[in-house]
């Protein structure tokens, strides 16, 4: 008996030691790589859930910002990392299911590289038009739209952005020709808009919300399956004349997809408990977003359809990346 106790005892610190599930995890800092620039949904995602991740794992939850490419540069970095628990990404819609569709070879792919952590929150994209434009509703743009075919313009962030996915999808359900008109970010954009240089645009709540309420912009639709709680009296796209109409943002926070199951759970559990707080769902929505799915199982079927439907618009209407 006393030879088997010393046996253990020699084996277990060598066990513990090549474990990545050790009980001691984590050990050292956490790193939340956010694809694309500081200020973003994405990055107040990333920032929210780190601030209070890093109270109850007892470490420092830090937050790398490593845009470009659509979304691509942080990805690759993620599906690269070691799949130890200590990188996370935080992305959505564009470089979890449009971004890999576009791109020949983005250096990752979501299904294979990545596992869902949860669906912290969504978002329907709101159309807006300047305060100086001819059209009231959804219904007049598109008959603008008809009537000057291929001359309206509208901006986005970039090829395969959401904003940009979104008339191609309008385009498709409608008939509509309008000229696309890519930026190197939203806030460019939003600043044409304004001043008139664009026709119209799809915009997150956040990019746009003071632009309205200012009443420099005009906003006409949103994009979500049901009416934004944050704007009940504004249709959505598919209740102002587009019948089946639905592109809702959302965002994912994942893992590598070989990280061990003692810190998947963990992880789970962690950010579950931190998005089903009060504050945390209220912050979310102050900046426009609602709670997302936080049931790990729900968010990975939701991504995986997601994925596979947008994979199959992105073939059907040729969108390629720059």
């Amino acid at each position: 008996m006393r030879s088997i106790r010393r046996r253990t005892a020699l084996f277990l610190p060598a066990l513990l030691a090549c474990n990545p599930a050790r009980a001691e995890w984590p050990d050292r800092p956490v790193r939340v790589i956010v694809p694309f620039a500081p200020g973003g949904s994405s990055d107040l995602i990333a920032r929210l859930i780190g601030m209070e991740l890093q109270t109850r794992l007892g470490q420092p939850v830090v937050v790398e910002n490593r845009g470009g490419a659509n979304g691509a540069i942080g990805m690759a970095a993620a599906a690269q990392a070691p799949a130890d628990g200590y990188t996370l990404v935080e992305g959505h819609i564009g470089t979890h299911a449009i971004t890999p569709a576009i791109m020949r070879n983005p250096g990752y792919d979501t299904l294979r590289d990545f596992t869902t952590v949860a669906v912290p929150a969504t978002s329907s994209s709101v159309l807006v038009v300047p305060q100086s434009s001819p059209a009231r509703d959804l219904k007049s743009l598109l008959d603008l739209a008809r009537a000057k075919s291929g001359e309206l313009s509208y901006g986005s962030p970039g090829v395969g952005s959401p904003s940009h996915v979104t008339v191609v999808l309008l385009s498709k359900m409608t008939g509509i020709v309008a000229q696309h008109v890519p930026y190197r970010g939203g806030g460019p954009a939003v600043t044409d808009l304004v001043s008139g240089t664009l026709d119209f645009m799809f915009a997150g709540p956040s990019e746009v919300m003071g632009q309205i309420q200012s009443g420099r912009l005009r906003a006409l639709a949103t994009t979500g399956e049901e009416r934004s709680p944050g704007s009940p009296d504004l249709p959505t796209v598919a209740e102002a004349g587009v019948p089946g109409f639905r592109f809702t943002v959302w965002h994912a926070l994942s893992a590598r997809a070989v990280t061990p199951p003692m810190l998947l759970d963990r992880l789970r559990q962690e950010v579950a408990a931190i998005l089903a707080t009060r504050a945390v769902q209220a912050r979310l929505r102050d900046v426009g977003l609602e709670p997302g799915i936080p049931d790990p199982a729900t968010a990975d079927a939701m991504l995986r359809a997601e994925v596979a439907r947008w994979g199959s618009l992105v073939h059907e209407t040729g969108i390629q990346a720059d």
